[in-house]
């Protein structure tokens, strides 16, 4: 079975696509994946998956806030539609997946010319505008979660879960902790931005380190922070002048690893990484971009708060001293992080990737 994976932007759009990919490698090393990216972070990510391939298409969001310059986007559209026709001609897949961004809607507007069977996949909450133009046609939508009422007919939606990729499943080897200089068995947090690091978490937590500095606390709690390329060093510099224990990554692709050797996550709420922390069943402080399209991080974050697996902070209402006094607190409530636990993980899906590929088989096959 041969798919063609549409969307990018952020790696957060392609990490189902890796799965799903991985998934159908397991059952068939003929099969393939060709990626439809805008270029960018998330190429390296899709380059990644195993018996992949990657082609950048133009593409453009379309947004009322600039409306003058909505003809030309129009235009970069045309040419990334222009280009997909040409790339779905040439290589007649079995199937498209839109994933999400608005470099979903070229490729999947061809295979719907070209009569290619395509779906789209929902990992958030909240349909995505590029998934609720797709969705009016006759594309079904795969959802990760139960998703808002909206402008969409629900009858078009099936919520499979949400696949998860190997990497962010895979448990540390043994000795990674004190190969990364952490002590094993200490109060362990994982800081996570997203794919390109969230730079107000950053400073948060570096200002929230100052207030463990010369306290017990500096000595019970230790970091794993993925904080993207720009604040690293200044990250680590700080953490070492405070006598905080912490490993600090620009990005870590075993990001599994981080997930098993942690007991709280600092976390954007991205779909694709809370679909990772339910997989693992981790806690996590919840703190959602204020500036997600639709606010659809907020409403992420909301459905695991309601679920009592994550406790949610709005980034405009937490400060750094709340942010060091509620990690303290996490710390000595192993309790509630065991109670938490067992929501997380009663929001996975398992073989989610499994179920997701069946049905795309049987779609394909039943196609006219």
């Amino acid at each position: 079975m041969n798919l063609v994976f549409a969307g990018g932007g952020t790696g957060g759009h392609l990490a189902p696509a890796i799965a799903l990919l991985e998934e159908l490698r397991s059952r068939d090393d003929d099969s393939g994946g060709l990626f439809l990216t805008a270029g960018g972070p998330a190429e390296a990510l899709a380059r990644s998956a195993p018996g992949s391939r990657v082609i950048s298409i133009p593409s453009a969001a379309i947004s009322p806030v600039r409306p003058w310059r909505l003809p030309a986007r129009l235009l970069t559209i045309r040419r990334g539609y222009r280009r997909s026709l040409k790339v779905l001609e040439k290589q007649r897949p079995d199937l498209v997946i839109g994933l999400g961004g608005y470099v979903s809607l070229p490729p999947v507007l061809a295979a719907r010319r070209l009569k290619i069977p395509a779906v789209c996949h929902e990992q958030n909450r909240v349909l995505g505008r590029a998934n609720r133009f797709l969705a009016r046609g006759p594309v079904r939508v795969i959802a990760s979660f139960p998703l808002l009422p909206g402008r969409f007919d629900p009858s078009r939606v099936v919520r499979l879960g949400a696949p998860v990729r190997r990497a962010a499943l895979e448990a540390a080897p043994e000795n990674t902790a004190a190969a990364w200089g952490l002590e094993p068995g200490k109060f362990t947090v994982l800081v996570l931005g997203g794919s390109r690091g969230a730079r107000a978490i950053n400073r948060m937590l570096e200002a929230a380190s100052g207030c463990w500095s010369g306290s017990g606390e500096a000595r019970e709690i230790q970091l794993i922070h993925c904080a993207g390329p720009e604040d690293r060093r200044r990250l680590e510099s700080a953490y070492r002048q405070r006598g905080v224990t912490a490993v600090v990554f620009a990005g870590l692709e075993k990001i599994g690893w981080a997930y098993s050797l942690a007991d709280l996550a600092v976390s954007r709420a991205g779909g694709a990484t809370l679909s990772e922390l339910a997989a693992w069943g981790l806690p996590a402080l919840l703190i959602p971009y204020p500036f997600a399209t639709d606010d659809h991080q907020q409403e992420n974050a909301r459905y695991f708060g309601e679920a009592s697996a994550a406790v949610v902070h709005p980034e405009r209402e937490i400060t750094a001293p709340l942010l060091a006094r509620e990690i303290s607190r996490f710390r000595s409530r192993p309790q509630l992080r065991e109670r938490m636990a067992a929501s997380a993980r009663g929001l996975h899906t398992p073989g989610a990737a499994k179920q997701i590929i069946d049905y795309l088989r049987n779609l394909a096959d039943n196609y006219a």
